[in-house]
């Protein structure tokens, strides 16, 4: 059914226009036409795009209600008849970057690189990661004093080009082989005192001593003797 039109004449009183009881019933009928389309006579409203946050909050008696917009930190609201504009002052502001060695001021119209230094090395894989990596070899090189914190395991791999290993400040044991001979193999030559037994002379101040006595030196003969001196010291 559609919407009916009372006809009211040309003029008034001119007796082309409806009578007064079929202008009536076409009153009635408009009123059950409208009545049937809108079961809930309620105008609602919806938040268009779900991303976002909606303006729109609710209904009540009637009325549509929405969000009230307000300014933050660092923005400012202009409105007029039509339009709601939402101005960001200054853009990044305050922004300060501390680190070991001085700062960093932020600036919005200038753009910063973060870059990598001797074995530290910056990338980015995804548009939305900063990966810094230290490089896997040549760490201890860059460190001018170099000391442990735990027991260093080498893994069964060699220690090459020693130039001094300063036994002087070492403490504790240096364990392994020099050449596959285990020094502790010989420790017990050199615990606490020598006991030679039966020898002559009657004692040793140390191993040198003791490899001295038992080297025999060749000194030639009369005709063909050596060509080194040993002092035997004087007679008295």
């Amino acid at each position: 059914m559609t919407i009916e039109s009372i006809n009211v004449g040309n003029i008034a009183n001119d007796g082309t226009g409806d009578d007064l009881r079929e202008a009536f019933v076409k009153v009635n009928n408009n009123i059950l036409e409208l009545d049937a389309r809108t079961a809930n006579p309620v105008t609602t409203a919806e938040n268009l795009n779900g991303a976002g946050v909606g303006l729109y909050a609710g209904e009540q008696n009637n009325v549509l209600q929405f969000k009230t917009l307000q300014a933050g930190s660092n923005v400012s609201l202009t409105s007029t008849n039509n339009t709601i504009t939402v101005q960001a002052d200054g853009g990044i502001d305050n922004i300060l970057i501390l680190t070991d060695d001085g700062s960093l001021e932020l600036d919005d119209s200038v753009h910063y690189n973060i870059t990598g230094k001797d074995i530290i090395s910056t990338s980015s894989p995804t548009d939305n990661a900063l990966l810094i990596e230290i490089a896997n070899s040549g760490i201890v090189a860059y460190d001018t004093v170099p000391t442990l914190s735990a027991a260093l395991d080498a893994n069964n791999n060699n220690i090459r080009n020693v130039n001094t290993l300063n036994t002087l400040t070492m403490t504790g044991n240096l364990q392994g082989t020099v050449h596959d001979i285990d020094v502790r193999d010989i420790n017990k030559y050199f615990d606490n005192y020598w006991d030679f037994g039966e020898i002559l002379p009657d004692s040793f101040n140390g191993i040198l001593d003791y490899l001295i006595f038992q080297t025999d030196v060749d000194m030639g003969s009369f005709t063909d003797p050596a060509s080194f001196d040993i002092d035997l010291g004087e007679f008295t």
